[in-house]
């Protein structure tokens, strides 16, 4: 691909110079230690460090220029692309290069403070029992068909979902499950990433030293149901009970699971047991009332199946499959 391929819908400060735009690009990176020759290198600014003083080093190792939306630094000497927002244009780099695998994999995003991760099992467990090859990504772990790879951030940055998700294809997979945190919202790490099912769980304090207040928190976890970017999810499934899942706005024309305990859910527990052997109760849904049967115990653990129950059920799995 060339330059001007791969920044496709990128909000650029000027054009692209003809002879810039023509330049190949054999792969992109936001790290320069794993620069090669033809590489399109991105450098954001951090808390820590300017990724723009490792542009130089970028450059000599072979990038073919540098992407930022900082100006570049005194004395430098090579390609410098700024763009309005760093993050978003490696987003929409990473999609292009990638092929717009988000197109073809069927993606759910889970956001909320808890319950995340236990959710993000749970539904990859249910695509696995229904023979589907996997990808999950998430707090603990990253799952990749049968391999298993530590997690670095709950959600990676979009580069290396792209890759991730380019894998997963190469390996016949078809359903990526990722926890998506309000950081990475924030941030645009999923920035214009086409998601089938978006769930949210719950909110509560956490993270204000990031977004300040409740309303920042709860606005970025908003913009994974209008699409930040994309298009909106066209399923949705949101905790009833919870008081900020009750403020969700998702688009009109997305189908909406509400789960939950009363009696406004459409995905709804009933006749509720626990022991020491685990949780066993009743799920009732439009497609039907099914039993299941977990390990895990607690009231919380009720809605995170509840929520992985609606997720499934809106990639229209059987209820027996999800019952597994």
């Amino acid at each position: 691909m060339t330059v001007g391929e791969v920044l496709a819908g990128v909000r650029l400060k000027q054009p692209l110079a003809a002879e810039l735009a023509r330049l190949a690009v054999e792969g992109l990176e936001y790290d320069s230690r794993r620069v090669k020759s033809g590489t399109l290198f991105f450098a954001f600014p951090g808390a820590r460090a300017d990724g723009r003083g490792f542009a130089v080093e970028a450059v000599k190792a072979g990038a073919v220029a540098v992407v930022s939306e900082l100006p570049p630094p005194e004395g430098f000497r090579g390609n410098w692309i700024q763009v309005e927002h760093g993050r978003h244009a490696l987003a929409l780099a990473a999609r292009n290069f990638f092929h717009r695998p988000d197109e073809r994999i069927s993606l759910t995003g889970i956001t909320g403070t808890n319950g995340k991760t236990t959710t993000a099992y749970l539904l990859d467990s249910i695509l696995r029992a229904a023979g589907k090859t996997t990808a999950m990504i998430g707090t603990v772990e990253y799952h990749l068909g049968d391999r298993v790879i530590p997690a670095v951030n709950t959600t990676p940055e979009s580069l290396d979902l792209y890759r991730l998700f380019a894998e997963l294809e190469q390996i016949g997979g078809t359903f990526t499950t990722m926890e998506v945190s309000s950081h990475a919202l924030a941030l645009g790490r999923v920035y214009a990433m086409h998601f089938h099912t978006a769930v949210f769980t719950n909110l509560t304090r956490d993270h204000l030293d990031f977004h300040r207040t409740m309303d920042e928190y709860f606005a970025a976890k908003q913009t994974l149901f209008t699409g930040a970017g994309a298009p909106a999810p066209p399923f949705a499934v949101i905790n009833r009970d919870d008081e900020y899942g009750a403020r969700i706005q998702a688009e009109s024309a997305a189908q909406v699971m509400w789960y939950g305990l009363g009696k406004d859910a459409t995905v709804r527990a009933r006749h509720i047991s626990s022991s020491v052997d685990g949780l066993r109760f009743e799920v009732q849904a439009a497609e039907g009332r099914f039993t299941v049967q977990s390990p895990l115990i607690g009231r919380i653990n009720v809605y995170n199946i509840l929520a992985a129950c609606g997720a499934g059920l809106s990639y229209g799995l059987p209820p027996e499959t999800i019952a597994q």
